[in-house]
């Protein structure tokens, strides 16, 4: 029995030695997550700049998503887990949908309007954003017994990990800013208007041409031969 003295202390404080590596996990996992949450909207607003510029000002993203009083990521140490050397920024819009993926799929007509109606994929923008916290760097000198138990904690502060996170938005896929770019975009297709509309045009004007000598007497307003562009904005 003698050999037990002190076994239920000893129990004890390796169970608190357990639960306080546990909270410290927690914390480091949770300031991760934080970051990784901000990583996220960072690439978003990265993708969306990207689609509306066709560039990314690198000098936007640190300030916005990785400085401030909502950037207060710190280790036990007290230093910074993210700094901007260790912010890896990518983009680029080189992958592209294959036919069969874009509107009509291979059908020739179809791929002749997209090309008309400015429908074919011009290139996916992508941004990719790779954070590495940093970690600190293990003691390599001899512990003693005090500082044996801050190894577990000091173990979890040196992992090194890599955030990484991804956007991708398909660019101009026949969207357009207002009514009339609408219009405009539709008019300038010749096989879906131009190539009808001037047929009726002529037949039209033949039509107005005859009937002019009846329609002078009376004041009628003459044919107007534009059927489209005065409708932008008045109808979808």
């Amino acid at each position: 029995m003698k050999y037990q003295h002190g076994q239920a202390l000893t129990e004890g404080l390796i169970v608190l030695l357990c639960v306080l590596t546990f909270f410290a996990a927690a914390t480091w996992l949770g300031r991760l997550q934080d970051v990784a949450l901000y990583e996220q909207h960072a690439s978003r607003f990265g993708a969306f700049e990207l689609a509306r510029a066709g560039n990314i000002d690198n000098a936007k993203l640190s300030p916005r998503f990785f400085q401030g009083r909502h950037a207060g990521w710190r280790n036990r140490q007290g230093n910074a887990l993210v700094v901007d050397d260790r912010i890896q920024v990518t983009y680029n819009r080189q992958a592209r949908l294959d036919p069969q993926s874009q509107p009509g799929a291979v059908d020739r007509n179809a791929t002749i309007l997209r090309e008309e109606w400015e429908l074919k994929d011009s290139g996916i923008a992508n941004v990719s954003l790779r954070i590495r916290p940093r970690a600190t760097t293990p003691s390599e000198k001899t512990l003693t017994r005090t500082e044996r138990v801050g190894w577990a904690l000091d173990f979890i502060d040196s992992l090194a990990v890599s955030l990484r996170r991804h956007t991708a938005i398909l660019v101009d896929a026949g969207h357009a800013i207002n009514a009339q770019s609408a219009h405009e975009r539709a008019a300038a297709s010749n096989t879906a208007w131009q190539q009808i509309a001037r047929a009726s045009y002529a037949a039209g004007k033949k039509m107005a041409a005859a009937a002019m000598p009846v329609d002078t007497p009376w004041g009628r307003a003459a044919s107007v031969f534009d059927w489209f562009m005065p409708w932008a904005g008045k109808k979808p």
